[in-house]
């Protein structure tokens, strides 16, 4: 809603104003018929345009003169309107409306508020009125919407130059929205897509992202811009006629109303010439001016009462009707008051009849019980059902929402493909689109050779290492073996060797014990024993025990050897 206000500097007081309220689009400037006052509510005829208003003051008694003008604009589409308009052109949309009832039609017919339903698609427009269908299809001309200036609600849809409808809907968006379905495919039936895209997006141009979307629906808004005023126009002149009709009806009635007054006053003046000439050619003696003055006299004193009379008379209409209307005032008061008392004395008698027994008290008061128990409960299923209806509601919502994503992803998807069809009109563009994909098809055959090489590399590398540690394992294996037989052996020497030495000592303490020594100087090593006599070779013995410390220099090394060797298979087993 614009307004336009001013306010008086001195006295701080706002001006009233008359207004004269344009349309601009680029320099031309087109009036908006039947809007004189300081508001303006804005419609779908608006958008892309400029609004301007010219103010003056309303009352020429003031001391303010002169005008002030104002502009404001262009108008766009609000995002929720923006994605109700993208969602209703995808699969069309059913506008519920009626039938709108002129103002002088007071006994209108039943059937004139009956709902009825506007249908807009991209093929044609059809109207459903009690049972019956009116469809056109998108010309040149029709159909077009017109809207009403001073009412939100109203509007006119022409389908062709015989059928016309002046109905209203529920809202003023459904009727922006309506409107703005049947331009858009009014537009794209008159103005091709590849003519759009051509003239917005050259071949030889480079293309920039965001020309597409708002370059056509300029194109769009222009049209339809065109086209409401052309509806404008027609209004305009539709206004026009009608005025020219009440005008010349109003001044016919002036004249009948001139001619009467003439004629009567014609009359009167006959008639008071008719009296001169009959008092001047009379025959009785001349009137005195003494008893005309006092005539005259009082004629005017009976004017002067029957004028206070008059007034009396019109102070007592006054008072009358002002009675009158105080008391249709009252009247709904009193019409209430008297409810209230056949309401009361309904609920005295009521209770007279309930209190008369102890029993029909119980019994009221059980029913009552009863009442307020069916009430709670209807009052819990309907609680129940709000919570339903509002989980369905959120599912509603998520599924639209997903649908809405669907819809401007498929959307984009569309506009990327009529931008590159666009592009490769010409035909060079999909053969450079073929060879790049030639192009990427041969890069990727040869990145799967070089792979498949490098695999086969790679197999062959594993396999040498597989056999190469095969075989160090078998090595490793029988070196294993013979170190498990070297020790066999070692073991069987030591028990060997410590059976002769056993042997020995053995042979050694005999003989010591034949010769009358002491039966424990063996106990002792030997070569603590010097000064003792001993058959043993001293030689032989220390041989002995050198050859007994090889030994198990021998079979240390031989464990180490074996246990590394133990380490290094572990090793290769893991790896």
């Amino acid at each position: 809603m614009l307004v336009a206000a001013a306010e008086n500097k001195e006295s701080g007081m706002p001006v009233p104003l008359k207004c004269r309220w344009k349309r601009q689009v680029g320099d031309v400037s087109v009036d908006i018929p039947g809007v004189s006052s300081n508001m303006y509510q804005i419609s779908a005829d608006d958008i892309g345009t400029h609004i301007c208003v010219e103010a003056s003051p309303a009352d020429d008694d003031d001391e303010l003169i002169g005008h002030v003008t104002g502009e404001i604009g262009p108008f766009e589409l609000d995002p929720q309107t923006r994605r109700s308009l993208d969602n209703s052109l995808g699969r069309g949309y059913t506008f519920p409306v009626q039938l709108a009832r002129a103002a002088d039609d007071v006994q209108a017919s039943p059937t004139a508020a009956q709902d009825h339903s506007v249908l807009v698609n991209e093929h044609r427009v059809s109207v459903s009125l009690s049972g019956a269908e009116v469809a056109a299809d998108y010309n040149e001309l029709y159909p077009k919407v017109i809207m009403h200036t001073l009412d939100t609600l109203k509007f006119q849809l022409v389908l062709s130059e015989t059928r016309c409808f002046d109905l209203v809907v529920q809202s003023r968006a459904s009727r922006d929205l309506l409107a703005l379905m049947i331009r858009y495919f009014q537009a794209t039936r008159q103005v091709t897509t590849s003519a759009v895209v051509a003239s917005l997006l050259p071949p030889q141009a480079p293309l920039q992202q965001g020309e597409t979307g708002g370059g056509s629906l300029d194109a769009c808004i222009v049209l339809e811009r065109l086209v409401s005023e052309v509806n404008k126009n027609m209004l305009t002149k539709e206004v026009s006629e009608r005025v020219l009709r009440n005008t010349k009806s109003e001044k016919r009635e002036l004249q009948e109303q001139l001619m009467e007054s003439i004629g009567g006053c014609t009359d009167v003046i006959v008639g008071l010439q008719d009296q001169f000439h009959e008092g001047a050619s009379g025959q009785g003696p001349a009137p005195d001016p003494a008893e005309l003055a006092a005539q005259v006299r009082g004629i005017e004193a009976q004017n002067k009462a029957l004028g206070d009379a008059l007034a009396q008379e019109h102070k007592r209409r006054e008072d009358l009707r002002t009675s009158r209307l105080a008391a249709e005032e009252a009247k709904p008061q009193l019409h209430e008051r008297r409810e209230e008392r056949d309401m009361l004395r309904a609920r005295l008698s009521q209770l007279a009849s309930r209190s008369s027994t102890a029993q029909q008290q119980d019994m009221a008061d059980q029913s009552h019980a009863l009442e307020l128990k069916r009430l709670r409960q209807d009052v819990e299923k309907l609680h129940n059902h709000k919570e339903q209806l509002r989980k369905m509601l959120q599912d509603k919502e998520r599924e639209k929402q997903e649908l809405q994503d669907n819809f401007f992803y498929v959307k984009g998807q569309l506009e990327k493909w009529q931008l590159r069809v666009a592009q490769d009109a010409d035909g060079e563009g999909a053969v450079k689109e073929l060879e790049r994909h030639h192009q990427t098809v041969n890069n990727a055959m040869d990145e799967r050779t070089r792979f498949s090489m490098r695999l086969e590399s790679c197999l062959r590398d594993q396999e040498k290492d597989k056999v190469y540690h095969e075989q160090q394992i078998d090595r490793l294996m029988q070196a294993n073996a013979r170190l498990m037989e070297e020790k066999d052996r070692a073991t069987r020497e030591v028990q060997r060797v410590s059976t002769m030495y056993s042997d020995v000592a053995s042979q050694l303490q005999r003989e010591a014990a034949g010769q009358g020594g002491q039966t424990d100087t063996f106990a002792a090593d030997p070569a603590d024993q010097a000064d003792a006599s001993a058959p043993a070779d001293p030689e032989e013995v220390a041989r002995i025990r050198q050859l007994l410390s090889e030994k198990d220099e021998a079979i240390r090394a031989k464990e180490g050897e074996n246990e590394s060797l133990r380490t290094r298979i572990r090793k290769l087993a893991v790896e």
